[in-house]
């Protein structure tokens, strides 16, 4: 376990901590294969899954929600519903995870975490079945309809995956440190995978609904591979020891307020760096960038949403998570935030500068290609690195006994942050 900032005392607690860790990981069974590791980057990789399908379909959505009088998905025509659809499903997102982040932490203990899991993944999977079948539905005709059902669904798939955050790090809280890392790992390589997925299957000559069922159906086998791997944990021995605390019929203790404010008290530096962060992203409107060169081809066209603004952001999002797993200078807390602050400060005016359409009121002050490239690597591995250590901190800000309820504490504020900063994408986008 890392080393602990601060005084003597503190150092004394990690050195504890360190040690009660080793006795334990001599004393549970071996990960045999690594299964449990595997298991919990597919899991980090499937719970930013829907998130990630949403919001990369670009192509998909915009044929959905088009100007059918005139049959056309260019930028110099798109309608309100394609205008707002990335900032309403924002909204969307993060409105339904604050809801039931609550929900997760007041009522979710009364289910086993086990059961809980499985049930989760179980009803994402229902949704994504029909999201899926409404790919060849023809909408055209009740298009405000379409879109309606699929925030509704939208709203489903990220209440549960809210209730999953909770259960998830109550998990992770269980098992060696190291175990985080996969989970982090899994996240921050969803994005990358989705947008490749995105990207092979426009390529692969199929029409724009064939392509995005392709794109769905693959999303759904992931989930119901990670589905079967969460119902084989009930016989997979280094699972059931490190949860043995959380067995069918036990019911997991709820920390009370003055518990949370003293966690709070300490993990705030945490709570801000993803705050900051969520605000950069929500205030960001990346997904309206276009090319400089629009209708000149298939590169400007067709690929480069998916390529820039998903795949090489997520690209460097993961390797910004990479360097955060190695490397944390031992700086005072303070500057955690004001690093974040910092970055805030100079990707939101930047990223709305560049060239995202449509726009009545703002110049385009950075219309080249090249500039917006520039702007996605920069921010994108530093808000990487910043997401990895707002959660590695956590776990020296506090001791090994208050980890899980740190974890609860730091998501609850998290998501009333986001569900706070949500409605900045809209204003955003009423800027341009």
């Amino acid at each position: 376990m890392e080393k602990k900032e601060g005084s003597g005392a503190s150092n004394e607690i990690s050195c504890d901590i360190t040690s009660k860790n080793e006795k334990d990981d001599l004393e549970a069974p071996q990960d045999k294969f690594y299964v449990i590791y595997i298991l919990f980057f597919f899991l980090g990789l499937v719970h930013l899954l829907p998130w990630s399908f949403f919001t990369t379909a670009t192509e998909f959505w915009m044929y959905k929600f088009r100007n059918t009088s005139i049959n056309e998905t260019n930028s110099e025509f798109r309608t309100d519903l394609q205008a707002q659809f990335n900032a309403t499903v924002m909204i969307t997102l993060q409105v339904s995870e604050v809801a039931f982040l609550f929900v997760g932490v007041l009522w979710g203990r009364l289910i086993s975490v086990r059961v809980r899991m499985i049930g989760i993944f179980t009803i994402i999977f229902t949704f994504f079945v029909i999201l899926t079948i409404f790919v060849k539905v023809d909408t055209d005709s009740w298009q405000s309809g379409f879109f309606g059902m699929v925030m509704a669904i939208t709203a489903g798939i990220n209440s549960m995956n809210s209730v999953f955050t909770i259960t998830m790090y109550t998990t992770l809280a269980s098992f060696p440190q190291h175990y985080l890392a996969p989970y982090l790992t899994g996240t921050g390589l969803s994005k990358a995978f989705t947008s490749v997925l995105q990207i092979l299957t426009l390529a692969s000559g199929l029409s724009v609904q064939n392509s995005a069922l392709l794109y769905f159906c693959l999303g759904l086998f992931i989930i119901a591979i990670t589905l079967v791997g969460l119902v084989a944990t009930g016989r997979n021995q280094f699972y059931l020891y490190h949860m043995r605390n959380y067995q069918v019929g036990q019911i997991e203790k709820r920390v009370s307020f003055r518990e949370g404010r003293h966690l709070l008290t300490k993990i705030w530096p945490s709570v801000a760096m993803m705050g900051l962060s969520v605000l950069t992203t929500n205030a960001s409107p990346t997904a309206l960038v276009v090319s400089e060169d629009e209708g000149s081809g298939l590169w400007s066209d067709i690929y480069f949403i998916p390529t820039i603004t998903f795949l090489l952001a997520a690209i460097c999002d993961l390797i910004g998570r990479g360097i955060g797993f190695r490397y944390a200078p031992n700086v005072g807390r303070h500057w955690w935030v004001i690093f974040a602050a910092a970055r805030l400060a100079a990707f939101i005016p930047l990223n709305m500068l560049c060239n995202a359409q449509p726009r009545n009121h703002l110049p385009v002050l950075l219309p080249h290609d090249y500039q917006y490239i520039i702007i996605v690597i920069a921010a994108n591995i530093s808000g990487g690195y910043l997401l990895s250590r707002s959660s590695y901190n956590i776990a020296n800000f506090v001791s090994k006994e208050e980890l899980k309820h740190a974890y609860h504490v730091n998501m609850l504020f998290t998501g009333l942050q986001m569900g706070i900063f949500s409605f900045i994408s809209i204003v955003s986008v009423k800027l341009l």
